[in-house]
């Protein structure tokens, strides 16, 4: 006697936990994903007269603009802007390598005629300086088109 055999029901895969862990990767390698930015641009100052093609480049005038209080005045409660303080009788001197400038209106003037787009200017606030003084001088240079600015370091001692 012959046995019959049993016909066995197809059997399909049950796709959600293949569909659920490919989702889970995804989400985890998205998670886990660092991009990669430049967060500005580096200008870097490199040798030119080096390497295989060597060739003369003309130095680059930098402009050093040192901020010196010569009389810091006096403090005062702005009637205006009420518990502001505002400096009265306030004097500085702007230093530009041999020249000497006390009013804004002159440095203006010398800084005038410098190329705009290539001379890199520093400013130097020394003791005594606010940021009011720092940021007259920044806008003279800005509203001059300088492109190139930048700040020095702290001189306490001096």
């Amino acid at each position: 006697m012959r046995r019959k055999r049993r016909e066995t029901p197809e059997t399909k895969p049950d796709m959600t936990p293949f569909s659920d862990m490919t989702f889970q990767l995804l989400v985890f390698f998205l998670v886990t994903l660092k991009f990669r930015t430049l967060e500005g641009r580096l200008d870097a100052a490199l040798p030119k007269d080096m390497g295989t093609q060597t060739f003369e480049t003309e130095p680059i005038e930098k402009v050093d603009i040192l901020l010196w209080v010569t009389d810091p005045g006096s403090k005062q409660k702005d009637s205006f802007f009420k518990g502001k303080d505002r400096w009265v009788g306030r004097s500085l001197r702007y230093d530009v390598g041999s020249q000497r400038f006390t009013r804004l209106e002159d440095l203006e003037r010398f800084l005038s005629p410098m190329d705009k787009e290539e001379t890199p200017i520093t400013l130097d606030a020394r003791k005594g300086t606010i940021n009011e003084d720092v940021v007259k001088v920044l806008d003279v240079v800005i509203g001059l088109g300088f492109r190139k600015v930048s700040f020095a370091g702290s001189h306490e001692e001096e």
